[in-house]
């Protein structure tokens, strides 16, 4: 399935740099070319490429970059590839100037979906590191070529139909060069806002107090990949281990006895409760589908009746882009928290 629409000045792939240069050559002096990364996005949905289009648009004003935007379409029966150029420019400071980002666009069809490492590496930007988003499933065989080049590889596991199967793929992607490709899924970043939340309860002293007296712990979120990923954020920071006995599964605290545990699937916010119950105490946090805030509560226990206002982050999906460009290191707490619930993942 080709474009519908081109998205900016087509080329011949062969000219793309000669093209780029005529291109500042005639803005003159009010645009100068900007990058500090090279961002790749490969998808397969022909719809995607005008959103993808827009989401670089808005991330080059806080980012700069040198964007290539790749349709592939393998199941095409005629192989082509074809290209455009654009550019992504904006005001810097009170001046006139502005600082532009470059965007390529690739169209890859049938056979030509092959030649997608030459066509990534032979038009990076010198030797700015890759970002390298893959939207959609991962396949093998991988290309070696391809994936051990990648500085950051990023994907959001909220999209995998099959979690189990995706997660060994990206394990063995990350193998390919261990040294240098980091995986950086958006579905974990998006718990950034309700991982400080969380914190923030537990900061008050009666939820503090009752850490090591909770029975269950609950979850509501719209996406059952998110909100497991979250489960293991917690089990990694309590010291929760993951265990199935003859057909129940639940947590063993450090502390002794057991600990249940829900995930509920509903339309919502992404994380619309938490909440973790104890012999005489309830509390959580909880948010409405669009509010910037979680309801903090701890409800029970005497005295300790209370209510907070806590701020959710931010959970567009260009912010959350714009927050795992801006970072450097690794995801330590991620690998942790998959391993934590891994045994759930296949459910």
């Amino acid at each position: 399935m080709s474009l519908a629409v081109d998205p900016g000045l087509p080329v011949e792939i062969g000219t793309i740099g000669k093209e780029l240069g005529k291109l500042w050559e005639e803005s003159g002096d009010t645009k100068t070319r900007a990058s500090l990364i090279n961002l790749a996005i490969y998808t397969e949905n022909p719809d995607a490429v005008p959103w993808n289009t827009g989401l670089i648009a808005e991330i080059a004003g806080e980012h700069a970059c040198r964007a290539l935007l790749i349709f592939a379409d393998p199941a095409s029966g005629k192989s082509e590839a074809r290209a455009w150029i654009s550019a992504h420019c904006h005001m810097a400071g009170k001046g006139e100037r502005q600082i532009c980002s470059e965007q390529i666009t690739f169209e890859l069809g049938g056979e030509m979906v092959h030649s997608l490492p030459n066509i990534v590496f032979s038009h990076l930007d010198s030797d700015l590191p890759l970002y390298f988003w893959w939207q959609g499933e991962f396949r093998e065989p991988l290309d070696q070529k391809l994936w051990s080049w990648i500085d950051r590889l990023i994907f959001d596991s909220a999209d995998w139909r099959k979690p189990v199967e995706q997660l060994a793929i990206a394990r063995k992607i990350a193998t390919l060069n261990a040294e240098r490709t980091i995986l950086c899924d958006l579905n974990w970043t998006r718990l950034l806002g309700t991982r400080f939340a969380l914190a923030q309860l537990f900061d008050h002293s009666c939820a503090n107090a009752r850490m090591r007296e909770i029975e269950k712990v609950s979850i509501t979120t719209s996406r059952r990949s998110t909100g497991l990923l979250l489960l293991g954020w917690l089990a990694t920071q309590f010291g929760w281990k993951f265990q199935s006995l003859l057909g129940k599964e639940f947590f063993l605290p450090q502390s002794g006895g057991h600990i249940d545990f829900s995930v509920t699937e509903k339309p919502g916010a992404d994380i619309a409760e938490v909440s973790f119950q104890t012999a005489d105490v309830s509390f959580g946090i909880r948010r409405e589908e669009y509010s910037d805030y979680f309801h903090g509560y701890i409800d029970g226990g005497g005295f300790c009746n209370t209510n907070m206002v806590l701020s959710a982050g931010k959970s567009r999906i260009e912010d959350i882009l714009l927050m795992e460009l801006s970072r450097g290191g690794k995801h330590p707490l991620y690998a942790k928290a998959i391993c934590a619930i891994e045994p759930l993942l296949g459910h």
